[in-house]
């Protein structure tokens, strides 16, 4: 593949990010500071909306892959998009006496549009790498363009001064025609209509046992990046003590960090593997973790090298499982002798958003059990920082005693390319920070 089509899939990350990051750090706050409704009704609404991924995000999964001879992944992107707007412009700007109902339903609108376009999208990555070393370039590139968006959200949220979440809207929408625009370009693959896939309710009983293991560490990592994602303004505020602005510097130099270092983390699987890189990867931000216990009001300094380092495991949080799971996808669909890439991410997808959910649908209702801000700046550093410690070692854990399934994925079909192909890789890392 030549560069310019890694370039043009990976765009449509950027909208898809700039959305993620508000939905799961701002919204909360934003509702939970609503009259009537406070932090514990916000995280149950919030967590019962995602339980529609359920069945939506393996149904996508499913119709993408049954239909796939008629409808490409881009005719779903395309019904996808005008719900998504819909549903962004009304969830991040609501009236002052919006209650529960107008939250669950705009939220419920923006996740089955977000469905629509993010599990085709991510399965068609599939479709275009051929290789091992083209589903790395791809989920660099992918990844890349995920970090940067988020950058590009909390730039445009900074630098508003009347409406930082209309603001947020109507860029949102912009960049997300513009990548549109894009992928309209990429090659399409034909797939035979003869193919016979199984019925819907066995999308799960098909998915193979090395699948589901890197579901179960995906769910657990993720929840783990929830609960600090969730709590993040709340912490800086009720603990530290930060400013406004001070809170919206953190998170930057955050993704920041997380950008720099995504490369690094690519270079490093290339040789040692994506399993024992993110094995690195999590040991580097537990040990981050660690010192947000004993970080005290007004410690902003301290509090912004550990979102230095956490920021830096970020890349290889959300790039290398996301390669792994490219190579199994295409294993399956290999194996199996029908297409199982939409199946696969629908799955992924559900498995990652069930996981953000959960971590607000616990850890608000938790808060209020903390009625006084005294008692609750007390437990906020054990609940931003230990418990995702706790997660990570499990996962860290679970994928040491699941190293040889996870690394031997595919041996039956080693997929080489040439030194030369090898070497643009890793001098193309470089360039996704300009994303």
């Amino acid at each position: 593949m030549r560069t310019w089509k890694y370039i043009s899939y990976a765009c449509l990350s950027i909208p898809l990010a700039f959305l993620g990051l508000p939905l799961y750090v701002f919204i909360p706050k934003i509702y939970a500071d609503l009259p009537g409704i406070g932090f514990g009704l916000a995280g149950i609404v919030i967590f019962c909306a995602r339980l529609i991924d359920l069945i939506t995000d393996p149904l996508m999964g499913f119709l993408g892959d049954r239909l796939r001879h008629i409808f490409h992944y881009f005719f779903w992107i395309l019904i996808g998009c005008p719900m998504l707007i819909m549903g962004v412009y009304f969830l991040f700007n609501p009236p002052s006496d919006a209650g529960l109902g107008y939250l669950a339903f705009f939220l419920s609108l923006t996740y089955l549009g977000w469905t629509f376009v993010n599990v085709p999208y991510y399965a068609w990555g599939v479709e275009l790498g051929k290789t091992e070393v083209q589903q790395r370039k791809i989920a660099a590139w992918r990844e890349g363009a995920v970090l940067s968006g988020a950058l590009v959200a909390l730039i445009v949220v900074a630098l508003s001064t009347t409406s930082p979440m209309l603001s947020l809207t109507i860029t949102f929408s912009a960049i997300l025609a513009f990548s549109i625009s894009l992928i309209f370009f990429l090659p399409r693959a034909s797939v035979s209509k003869n193919l016979i896939n199984p019925k819907f309710r066995r999308i799960w009983i098909n998915t193979s046992t090395t699948m589901r293991k890197l579901l179960r560490f995906h769910f657990f990592n993720a929840l783990a990046a929830g609960i600090p994602a969730t709590l993040f303004l709340i912490y800086i505020t009720d603990v530290l003590g930060a400013s406004e602005k001070q809170s919206g510097l953190l998170l930057l130099l955050y993704f920041v960090s997380g950008v720099i270092a995504l490369p690094l983390w690519i270079k490093l699987a290339n040789k040692i593997g994506e399993v024992v890189t993110w094995q690195l990867a999590i040991v580097v931000a537990v040990i981050s973790f660690f010192p947000v216990i004993f970080i005290e009001e007004g410690q902003i300094w301290q509090f912004a090298l550990v979102c230095i380092f956490t920021g830096a495991t970020l890349g290889a949080d959300i790039a290398l499982p996301a390669a792994l799971q490219a190579r199994i996808a295409a294993k399956e669909t290999r194996d199996f002798g029908f297409p199982r890439e939409g199946a696969s991410f629908g799955l992924w997808g559900l498995a990652g958003k069930l996981a953000l959910a959960c971590s607000v649908g616990l850890i608000f209702p938790i808060l209020e059990l903390f009625p006084s801000e005294e008692n609750r700046a007390a437990a906020l550093p054990w609940m931003y920082a230990f418990i995702p410690m706790l997660i990570k070692l499990g996962v860290f854990f679970g994928l040491h005693f699941s190293k040889m399934i996870l690394t031997t994925i595919d041996k039956s079909r080693e997929l080489k390319e040439s030194d030369n192909e090898t070497k643009n890789f890793v001098s193309h890392n470089t360039s996704i920070i300009i994303f």
